[in-house]
């Protein structure tokens, strides 16, 4: 019996999360979760106390995620390219994978009442993104300072390179007017010269 209820609270956070990449927020609502999940009607609330406690769950996995990506990005040496590089690559390009997740993890076009689940999951973030600062220079790979003034600095780069493609097609631009996924690659390494030690 425990092994179903953990089986259906799967189901209902995989469906939330595909109908959030589908739609954004607002095409997730546990009626729509519960009937793409296959489910009687009461089992999402049976999991989730609301929406906001379903989407919470939604965003904490989807931050674990991309640090989990991350990582395994930073560890791969079969390129001729730092750490630091393919943890921030692998950062923007899962931002590009999945628009919707990005912003609701970041708070861009709908703020939840984060839970504890979400609070703990960010901080985890949090602590790994400061060891990946720290490590960076170390290695000389990024610019000397408190972590508190390079760590936001960083973020903010990677930040606004996730972003640029959501702002452009936002505003209904020409198609080939945003980045290409190739030009990715590119615009970090130009970025990240620019906060290497000189």
């Amino acid at each position: 019996m425990q092994e179903q209820t953990r089986d259906t609270r799967r189901a209902l956070i995989a469906a939330a999360g595909d109908l959030l990449a589908q739609g954004g927020p607002a095409h997730v609502t546990l009626r729509a979760v519960g009937a793409a999940a296959d489910v009687s009607r009461t089992a999402p609330y049976r999991h989730f106390q609301d929406k906001n406690d379903l989407l919470s769950t939604v965003a904490a996995e989807a931050l674990t995620a991309l640090k989990e990506e991350m990582q395994r990005a930073a560890a791969d040496a079969t390129t001729a390219t730092t750490p630091l590089f393919r943890a921030c690559l692998a950062y923007v390009r899962v931002a590009w994978e999945y628009p919707n997740h990005y912003r609701l993890e970041f708070g861009d076009d709908y703020t939840i009442n984060p839970s504890r689940v979400l609070v703990d999951a960010a901080v985890d973030f949090n602590s790994y993104f400061n060891e990946l600062v720290v490590e960076a220079q170390r290695s000389d790979t990024l610019i000397a300072g408190d972590i508190r003034d390079v760590g936001p600095l960083l973020w903010v780069l990677l930040h606004g390179m996730a972003m640029s493609n959501h702002l452009v097609a936002d505003r209904g631009c020409e198609p080939g007017t945003g980045y290409d996924a190739e030009d990715m690659s590119r615009v970090l390494a130009l970025a990240l010269r620019n906060l290497a030690p000189h």
